[in-house]
């Protein structure tokens, strides 16, 4: 049983008589720690901070304090919404109670219908009525309260919300990223964001505008310029629109001359106006794709970008309290310098005026977080591993996570929580899942595919499983770069790995589809494999006399082949394709030769057994996992039995490297293939960790 605060007691409830009386079936879950009268929203309400015992906290996941309100009158009328949602950003309420979730008391025996009907349908906060008759009936009802959480928590999706976050209701981590910009905004640093679609930039830039409002920091104008009421003006016509919308928000009359000589005029005067008064102006352009050089629907704008730009650029250039926000798939369009116009170069006007960075997905923390957050209140519990194992599934891309939390939520009874998921559950469940999600993955690269299609054939190579020509063609830069910056790809052991694995599917079973393959890993055709496997065989020979070099002219590594560097060369570059158990074991035969026992000898021949399995794996580890693959495929082809280490890692290897293939050829030429591009690849990486 739970207990009022002495400090509230005599506070309040000893002022405010027969309000103990009210709040006496909450007691029966919650200690209430503070008590207020408040006059918001034009009307007089009582609020009361309460403090979930232990029980309720493991039930429903309550971590922070829960706010409830009671308004004192027989009819329940929007301005009581209104004062709810007020008392959150006021003290002592802000920061302390549970942005989630409040309790709301009310004389109006209809409040629980009142608020399901006329409670704002974009407050994704739950509220939770009772009415005055409701509490003191069933003020001494253990179960009461819990029951009522039940009814309202359990039978929620809270992960099914996808719709950029207008309150901080649902808004997790980048605090860091805020912080940044809105010191940006105070020193007069025009910024940029930008990242895929439904990564949150969006919801950052709601987030910015509340803090710059809260903190009275100046006034922040919106712009979607996806909109079709806005991309389709021309660009002096939007000027006019900002200038309008600038001249209403600090007031002062707006002129109405359109013309664009006027227009620019007047934008500088309303400027001016706005930094004598001193109020900083931020303009905020949300998918700024739509309006510049690239942009895909209006052309006007392939060319009015320049204008538009100039202008605010100048504008700014002498009026100081005017800043800038842009945001978009890309930020090359403030990273190239120069654009070509009816034949003419002319330069960038955003080109080294705008700060910008690229919004990832959540931390694996901030991940966390969100999902063991709104699952509490869902009844739903994860297993640590299943938070690990979603995180690596979607890389922390905040919709995908919540979608498929969304549809986890839905194979499990409410009756049944609440419950606790295991790894094995969301293992087997989450493939399936993920099948239904193909609309989305389409929907977070689309923008990449239309606006820049050579970064998405890159993309495309790697989820293919094409790592080493994805290599070679990143070479440059500019066709990898925005893929890292996106957080789609990250470099793990000097490997490229796609960090999006579920997009990643989605984008190779595509580009198969499209190609007329049944597998997602691209296997050279027959016709060229010949050709194929002999110039990767001399790339593989040329670049390991290289590594041997680096590795010489390096202080304290261990050698791989001594000073007789590794033997078979000739055979090597003339290994046939591996299209039947003869020749996939002569490769590997060779393979071994060259790259594995010639190591094993070295070692041998300066006192060392392990000399493999120790030095080399331990200074060498990605060029190790290869060539031990390599040896365990040798060894499956030269001994009738192979020991529990080697057998097992065998069925392993032959199941991940022959996936989606059902013709014994394909089979042996996908093992051949792989390992060949791995082997460059290893190569690569080591000689790059030391020179």
């Amino acid at each position: 049983m739970g207990s009022i605060h002495p400090n509230a007691q005599a506070a309040f409830f000893d002022r405010h008589k027969g309000n103990d009386g009210l709040v006496k079936l909450f007691l029966t879950g919650f200690d209430i720690t503070a008590a207020y009268e408040k006059h918001v929203a034009n009307t007089i309400v009582y609020a009361y901070i309460l403090k979930a015992e232990d029980f309720m906290k493991e039930a429903f996941g309550f971590e922070k304090d829960i706010l409830l309100m009671y308004s004192p009158y027989e009819q329940m009328e929007p301005r009581s919404i209104q004062a709810l949602d007020e008392l959150f950003h006021l003290y002592p309420f802000a920061g302390r109670v549970d942005t989630l979730n409040c309790f709301l008391l009310s004389d109006d025996d209809n409040v629980e219908a009142w608020v399901k009907e006329s409670a704002n349908s974009e407050n994704v906060r739950i509220i939770i009525p009772f009415s005055k008759n409701e509490v003191l009936s069933n003020k001494d009802d253990q179960w009461y309260i819990r029951n009522k959480l039940r009814k309202y928590f359990f039978g929620l999706d809270l992960f099914g919300y996808t719709l950029p976050l207008n309150d901080d209701t649902y808004f997790f981590g980048r605090q860091q990223i805020v912080a940044r910009y809105i010191n940006s905004i105070k020193r007069g640093e025009n910024r940029g964001v930008f990242g895929l679609r439904k990564t949150g930039k969006t919801s950052l830039l709601y987030k910015i505008n509340r803090v710059v409002s809260e903190q009275k920091i100046g006034e922040v104008f919106f712009y979607d310029c996806k909109s079709p009421s806005f991309r389709k003006l021309h660009w002096y016509q939007f000027l006019f629109e900002i200038y309008s919308n600038i001249c209403n928000r600090i007031n002062i009359p707006a002129k109405r001359e359109e013309d664009e000589v006027a227009v620019i005029r007047n934008m500088r005067t309303a400027v001016k106006e706005a930094a004598n008064k001193g109020i900083k102006l931020i303009l905020v352009f949300d998918e700024i794709e739509y309006i510049s050089f690239i942009a895909p629907l209006d052309e006007h704008w392939k060319t009015e970008f320049v204008d538009f730009w100039q202008t605010i650029w100048s504008i700014q250039s002498t009026h100081r309290n005017l800043t800038f926000i842009v945001s978009g798939v890309n930020a090359s369009v403030s990273e190239v310098d120069s654009i070509v116009i009816g034949g003419r170069k002319i330069q960038n006007p955003l080109f080294g005026i705008v700060q910008s960075e690229y919004l990832k997905g959540l931390t694996d923390e901030e991940c966390n977080s969100m999902i063991k957050t709104l699952g509490k209140r869902m009844g739903l519990k994860f297993e640590y591993d299943v938070f690990k194992y979603i995180y690596a599934q979607y890389g922390g891309h905040p919709m995908l996570t919540r979608l498929a939390c969304s549809k986890l939520n839905m194979h499990f009874e409410e009756a049944n929580r609440p419950v606790t998921i295991s790894l094995r559950q969301a293992e087997q469940l989450l493939p399936d899942i993920n099948s239904e999600l193909v609309y989305y993955f389409r929907h977070v690269i689309s923008e990449l595919q239309e606006f820049y299609p050579d970064e998405y054939e890159m993309f495309e190579m790697l989820a293919a499983g094409q790592i080493a020509d994805y290599i070679e063609l990143s070479q440059s830069v500019e066709l990898t770069k925005h893929l890292y910056d996106y957080g789609l790809i990250e470099n793990k052991a000097g490997i490229p790995e796609v960090k999006l694995p579920v997009a990643a599917d989605f984008v190779a079973s595509e580009l198969a589809k499209k190609e007329q393959r049944k597998s997602s890993y691209k296997l050279i055709p027959p016709e060229n494999r010949s050709k194929w496997v002999i110039s990767r065989a001399k790339s593989i020979v040329q670049d390991m006399r290289q590594l041997e070099i680096a590795i010489s002219q390096a202080h304290g590594l261990p050698k791989l082949f001594g000073n007789h560097s590794f033997p078979e060369a000739d055979k090597l570059i003339e290994i046939p394709v591996a299209d039947s158990e003869s020749s996939f074991g002569a490769f590997f035969n060779t393979i071994n030769r060259c790259f594995v026992e010639s190591v094993e000898n070295y070692g041998k021949e300066i006192g060392k057994q392990r000399y493999f399995w120790v030095d080399i794996c331990s200074a060498y580890p990605v060029l190790y996992a290869v060539l031990y693959r390599a040896k365990v495929y040798r060894h499956s082809q030269d001994h009738l039995k192979l020991t529990p280490q080697f057998l097992s890692d065998y069925t392993t290897f032959r199941a991940e490297d022959t996936a989606g293939f059902i013709d014994q050829e394909d089979q042996l030429y996908a093992i051949q293939q792989k390992l060949l591009d791995n082997l460059w690849v290893a190569i690569q990486v080591e000689t790059n960790k030391i020179v």
